[in-house]
């Protein structure tokens, strides 16, 4: 006996894996939806909190802790 894990995209995909299951003797033992999240909704997500305010504009801080050097060859 052998388990498998698969990953089906689309729910017409499903419907048709599962359906040929009976005929080659298989099973569903465990359904799990889908718990990824596209990084479109993560950053959605993210927008609307206050992330922003809390921390403070990123452009300011990397102005503040960078520290300027002569560039490799422009020594003064």
């Amino acid at each position: 006996m052998s388990q498998l894990l698969i990953e089906i995209d689309s729910p017409e995909d499903e419907a048709i894996l599962l359906s040929l299951l009976p005929k080659l003797n298989g099973r569903v033992l465990e359904k799990k939806g889908s718990t990824r999240r596209s990084l479109k909704d993560a950053l959605d997500d993210l927008a609307k909190t206050d992330i922003a305010e809390k921390y403070g504009d990123p452009s300011e801080w990397q102005r503040e802790i960078r520290e300027d050097r002569p560039l490799p060859g422009r020594e003064k």
